[in-house]
């Protein structure tokens, strides 16, 4: 069997067992006991298991079984997690992760056997063998345990039909169907204890039965099997016109299902949950099929043949995975529309022809372009949870290397971003978090003589603030002198004397994005101020973000990067300069503004103007863009007011020609070193209109 058809899917789910593995063996450090994270790290160690063994990774199914082995134990009390063998725990998910990051590099995981972890988990199981009381095993039904709990299971803990409790509703509709001459049937399914794809196996006797009737409930929920959040048996109830034999031999004709129990279904005797609402998460969740195979699930949910009534069920998993160059071309079919659009306004505009129908039409394809385009874009929005979770792992690995007590607070993980964007960002906010826990928390000492708590702080805060994203990432330790990094980019030759001179405190500290602060030796294991923030300024840039920093010496920085939410279609201010169109980004405007040339002023020979009380610097984009002014110079300017972080600037321009919608069409690699230009759009009369880049300019 060829398996590499499957290898982005399993790398996919690998890589979300080890963030969930990561996640519980925190929690559990913090509370031992804690079972629901017990029967998670359980769950999620025995489906890599079988993922790895499916594969044919034998190495990384070891090493999974192994850990899966001591959970099991301690899921039956034999055993209980002590702090020291966290440690253990979580050099056994690095190696995993060593794992899964050969096999994404050369599809092999290589060939470290990683004995000395395995010893070790061998050594957790043997060295407190028998000791402690029995945890429980089984958290109730509600919660979604792995194992049913006492009033549904069996002795061995295994499921049986007869003990499903039905939610009054269902048991109604139950009872029309019986009086409809339907014949109701209780099937508990035995799964050999060797299979390695329980969910599989679950999925095709769902699809089996749901060729001759309807399963109207599943004990655990279809959910809970998906998940192989159950042993070896589960119970369904079955409405169908068949016979018994005919739903046994159904059953047990799928492949290592060791047998099975029918009979049919006492309603009468059935007990009925207490509250309806808990139903769906207990043991009454029903769906058509776990989504082991959402096509057939899907065909099989489209209701029975023959026109029987179909018993209501609750719908689950309503998520799917896209890869994301599908949604690339999606996006740019989108772009296309909107350029058509685009033209046929301007032709409209151009024609002269007041035709009302043409223009209902417009308007008509316009409303269609917006709303498809924002459909668009909420599928490629995804929670930057999914970057930020490796961060408290990552923190609790530098309070031991750096020998400081340090605890991270996050808050807003559920902000959504573009997909693009999420993938991205994940290692400039890596880099600025070492940064805080390297050299912005003091010393124990140092923070005693301040009168600090001895736990530094580090924070990290994401927030939607209109059409960007802010993400602040500070901690309240030493700050950054201003003084030292001026000194140090004399040192390095950054700027000269008599330039440091003139500096102000923001703009000294704005030095250490500078390339010329990354050097060779003052790079270490874990990052210091000053080592490639010039990387994560360029990628925070290539995002067509900034980044900025607030700081105060004694007490703290916060490093405050701010995203767009989207990287291919954006409102503009579409302008004239010269002879050419031009496009800015509406995000960074404040206002437009007329302006005399008599309000010019000079300071250090450079022209200001005072707007509302604020002096703002004036850049004229002509000159930057090395083009002549095609307006008169006794004329009234027009200033575009933009900002950055909290500095304004004037941009003159020649001409305003309005708001547009417009999409970024990247110019390739051949114009990235002209750093004032973002892109290009497609106006509607076919001609290119160059994006101009604020930040870069200012």
């Amino acid at each position: 069997m060829d398996v590499s058809q499957y290898l982005s899917v399993f790398l996919d789910e690998a890589k979300e067992h080890i963030q969930s593995l990561n996640d519980n063996i925190m929690i559990l450090e913090q509370d031992p006991e804690n079972e629901d994270c017990i029967n998670e790290i359980f769950r999620s160690a025995h489906s890599m298991k079988g993922m790895a063994g499916t594969m044919g990774y034998t190495r990384m199914q070891n090493l999974t079984h192994d850990m899966e082995d001591v959970f099991s134990d301690v899921r039956g009390g034999k055993i209980k997690i002590k702090s020291a063998d966290i440690d253990v725990l979580l050099q056994c998910l690095d190696a995993i992760q060593e794992y899964v990051d050969n096999i994404t590099e050369n599809q092999d995981e290589g060939t470290d056997e990683h004995q000395n972890i395995i010893k070790a988990l061998a050594d957790i199981r043997n060295g407190t063998s028998g000791e402690g009381a029995a945890a429980p095993a089984a958290a109730p039904a509600a919660e979604a345990a792995p194992a049913p709990s006492a009033d549904t299971a069996g002795a061995d803990g295994s499921s049986d039909y007869r003990a499903i409790k039905l939610d009054p509703s269902i048991k109604s509709t139950l009872e029309e169907a019986v009086s409809q001459g339907k014949k109701l049937y209780g099937v508990t399914v035995h799964i050999q204890e060797s299979c390695i794809l329980k969910a599989a196996r679950g999925f095709l006797v769902f699809k089996g039965l749901e060729e001759i009737g309807e399963i109207a409930v599943s004990d655990p929920s279809t959910q809970d099997i998906e998940d192989e959040k159950f042993d070896f048996s589960f119970s369904l109830v079955v409405v169908t016109d068949e016979s018994k034999e005919k739903v046994e031999e159904i059953v047990k004709s799928v492949s290592e299902v060791e047998g099975c129990e029918c009979g049919e279904f006492d309603l009468n005797g059935a007990k009925t949950t207490e509250d309806k609402e808990e139903a769906p998460e207990a043991a009454q969740a029903t769906a058509p099929a776990p989504a082991a195979a959402a096509a057939p699930a899907q065909a099989a949910a489209s209701g029975p043949a023959g026109g029987k009534k179909p018993v209501g069920k609750p719908v689950v998993n309503r998520t799917v995975r896209v890869d994301i160059e599908k949604l690339d071309v999606l996006m740019n079919l989108v772009s296309e529309l909107i350029i058509a659009k685009n033209s046929l306004i301007s032709a409209a505009n151009t024609s002269g022809v007041s035709n009302s129908n043409v223009n209902e039409q417009i308007e008509y394809l316009e409303s269609v372009t917006t709303n498809l385009h924002e459909s668009v874009m909420k599928v490629r929005m995804v929670p930057i949870e999914s970057v930020l979770q490796k961060f408290p792992r990552m923190i609790r690995d530098l309070n031991k290397t750096l020998g400081k007590k340090m605890e991270l607070t996050m808050t807003g993980e559920d902000t959504e971003m573009d997909r693009t964007v999420v993938d991205e960002i994940g290692d400039p906010l890596m880099h600025l978090i070492r940064n805080s826990a390297d050299h912005g928390i003091e010393s124990a000492e140092l923070r005693a003589q301040r009168g600090k708590p001895d736990v530094g702080q580090i924070f990290l805060h994401a927030f939607q603030d209109g059409n960007s994203v802010v993400i602040e990432v500070g901690d309240d330790g030493n700050g950054i002198d201003a003084e030292a990094v001026k000194n140090k980019a004399i040192e390095k030759g950054v700027v000269t004397p008599d330039q440091a001179a003139l500096l102000t405190e923001k703009q000294c500290v704005e030095l250490l994005f500078h390339p010329g602060f990354s050097t060779a030796k003052q790079v270490s294991e874990i990052s210091g101020r000053g080592v490639g923030l010039d990387v994560v300024k360029s990628k925070v840039e290539s995002l067509s973000g900034e980044v900025t920093v607030r700081t105060k010496l004694g007490e703290g920085s916060t490093w405050v990067i701010r995203l767009p939410l989207t990287l291919a279609i954006i409102q503009a201010l579409m302008v004239i300069i010269g002879e050419e169109k031009y496009a800015i980004p509406l995000d960074s405007i404040q206002s437009i503004e007329d302006v005399s040339p008599s309000d010019i002023k000079f300071v250090e020979n450079k022209e200001v103007i005072n707007l509302r009380g604020s002096v703002l610097p004036l850049i004229r984009l002509n000159e930057v863009l090395d083009t002549e002014s095609k307006r008169n110079p006794d004329e009234d300017m027009v200033v575009v007011i933009a900002r950055k972080g909290d500095q304004q600037v004037g941009l003159v321009i020649d001409e305003l020609m309005g708001q547009q919608e417009i999409v970024i069409k990247p110019l390739g690699k051949y114009t990235a070193k002209c750093k004032m230009i973002s892109g290009a759009t497609i106006l509607g009369d076919g001609e290119i209109a160059l994006i101009l880049d604020t930040n870069s300019i200012i």
